[in-house]
Formats: C-alpha cells, sequence, structure tokens
C-alpha cells in the first residue's frame, strides 16, 4: 500500500476560479468511472438543510449515487452548539458535473473538501512519465487549510493528488501548468 502526494496548486476566495482551475486538469485526465465525492462538516439545523435542498433529490435514487447525513464524532475540539450539534455530510456521483453546480451555495461557510477521483493521469512524455493510474484525483478544500478540511481558512485550495515518488514531482508540476498554475508548497501526504 502507498498514499498519494497532495500538492497544492491553486489558493482563493473565489469558489469558481478554483473550478475552473479544477476544469483545466479534468480535461486532461482519463475520465473512465470517475466518481465525485463531497464531504462536508455542518450544523444539523443551520446547515444539513442547505445540502438536502441542493443534493436530497438523489437519495434513493438508482442506489449508485447516494448521500449520507451522519451526527459528527463526539470527539470535535472547541465549542459546539448543543442546540446545532455537528453533522458530517457526505454525497457520491458516478461521473461528473452533478456537484459542481450548487456547490458554493450548497457549502456556504462550511469546512468541506470535494474530490474527483479519477481512472488516471496521462503520460508525460516531456517529463518521461508514465501515466498514472493509481493515486489520480483533484481535490477542492473550501474554507479549510489542508486536505481533511479540519484547520479552517477564509480560502479554497486545490491539490493534485499523484504518486509518492519522487518523479511525480514533474507530473504535479505538470499538471498546475495546464491550469496556468505553479506548484504552491510542498506536498503532503495523501490517501
Amino acid at each position: 500500500m502507498s498514499n498519494s502526494r497532495a500538492y497544492p496548486i491553486l489558493r482563493t476566495t473565489d469558489v469558481d476560479r478554483a473550478l475552473h482551475a479544477v476544469g483545466h486538469l479534468l480535461s486532461v485526465a482519463n475520465l473512465r468511472d470517475t466518481e465525485v465525492q463531497l464531504w462536508a462538516r455542518t450544523g444539523r439545523h443551520s446547515g444539513l438543510p442547505r445540502y438536502l435542498d441542493a443534493y436530497g433529490h438523489w437519495l434513493g435514487a438508482d442506489g449508485e449515487d447516494r448521500m449520507w447525513a451522519e451526527l459528527a464524532r463526539e470527539d470535535e475540539t472547541g465549542p459546539q452548539d448543543p442546540a446545532d450539534p455537528p453533522f458530517d455530510v457526505e454525497v457520491v456521483v458516478c461521473g461528473l458535473g452533478l456537484l459542481e453546480g450548487r456547490l458554493a451555495e450548497a457549502v456556504g461557510p462550511d469546512r468541506a473538501r470535494l474530490d474527483w477521483w479519477l481512472y488516471g493521469w496521462p503520460a508525460v512524455p516531456c517529463r518521461d512519465l508514465p501515466g498514472q493510474f493509481k493515486h489520480a484525483y483533484v481535490q477542492l478544500v473550501l474554507s479549510a487549510a489542508d486536505i481533511w478540511a479540519t484547520e479552517p481558512a477564509d480560502e479554497h485550495t486545490v491539490f493534485v493528488h499523484v504518486g509518492a515518488q519522487e518523479r511525480e514531482l514533474a507530473r504535479a508540476e505538470w499538471l498546475a501548468g495546464v491550469a496556468g498554475l505553479t506548484v504552491l508548497g510542498p506536498d503532503v501526504h495523501g490517501s
């Protein structure tokens, strides 16, 4: 087993700009069997209705598209409002385009992450890199600084996930260039 390496390539306060960068990355990816997963931590009363309004129609759909809402773990640090307990919301969709449409409206100020699990990254002959199929995904983290969306922040970050080998930094740089961006900092262990 190995983990991906996640490289930040964009930090912005503009969700649309972040989604535009993600679109560039998806344009070069192998999208066969792509799955998109949204996870968010929200309040049961203050936030959960937004998610149900935006994505609740998938409940009980065809069995492939799913939405879950669960009471968050009790080990969450920081003050909690007993009248509005934290909830973890997860939406999983096979295919593209269904989550992004109402993303900013649904997430609002919540910490969230959106992962596009791809079939693979293409070969990059100019960098002597074969295709990458095990650790190929794009991640947009909203209102958080880390890939797990646990550290609150005032901005959103786009990460590219690649393999753990040293040479995969070249792929991350190439992918950032596809979106007109650069790698912004050191990599972190992914999943």
